[in-house]
């Protein structure tokens, strides 16, 4: 088994909660500009999903070891670089001053939208299949009644709540598109499914002797 570094899968942990507390306030900014009713209570489910995901996982990683990182601090270590990069382009692209609606402008941010769900999904699935969570447990186990399959659930639970925000993106999509573009998507629904189908571990620096 892989020898982990308490606070260092502490501090990842840390920063995925503050990458999903970043999430929740994109989708409720997006949700209070828009008009169309049911687009905008699709929004607010991300939204509230996101920031339910940023609690649940704070309380991890404070029950594994108490995190000295600052949000900051997540860039340099390079924790989570896809997700971070999307949020970020997704705050630029937002913030342009252009003569779109706001319907609009969140139609063209849809697809970053929806990467950001998949790398976050991403991640979330890796840290299920590694032995990794085997080690949390152990760490939490110290002060808390919990066993493995308690925190694989949890985590499990997170990972449907991202496909699920996939699927209402996609949704979404559909209401905002032009009548001539409303033809079905036959893009395949991607699941958490298959551990080939994913190449990006949680970084190095969370692990030592990993291989």
């Amino acid at each position: 088994m892989a020898r982990v570094k308490q606070e260092d899968l502490s501090n990842f942990l840390y920063c995925a909660s503050v990458l999903e507390e970043r999430a929740y306030m994109v989708y409720k900014k997006l949700a209070e500009i828009v008009t169309l009713p049911l687009v905008n209570s699709m929004l607010l489910h991300i939204a509230y999903d996101s920031q339910k995901h940023s609690a649940i996982i704070r309380g991890v990683s404070e029950s594994i070891a108490k995190t000295r990182n600052k949000s900051k601090a997540c860039r340099k270590e390079h924790f989570l670089d896809d997700a971070w990069s999307t949020i970020d382009s997704l705050v630029r692209e937002y913030a342009k001053n252009d003569e779109r609606t706001q319907e609009e402008k969140l139609l063209s941010l849809l697809k970053t939208l929806d990467f950001l769900e998949s790398s976050l999904g991403e991640e979330y699935y890796m840290l299920v299949q590694m032995k990794t969570l085997q080690y949390m447990t152990k760490q939490i186990r110290e002060n808390y009644d919990v066993d493995l399959e308690d925190l694989k659930s949890t985590f499990e639970g997170i990972i449907q709540d991202e496909e699920k925000h996939a699927e209402l993106l996609s949704k979404i999509k559909k209401i905002l598109a032009p009548k001539e573009n409303k033809a079905k998507d036959n893009t395949p629904e991607v699941r958490y499914t298959n551990p080939d189908a994913w190449t990006r571990p949680i970084p190095d620096s969370v692990y030592e002797n990993a291989r």
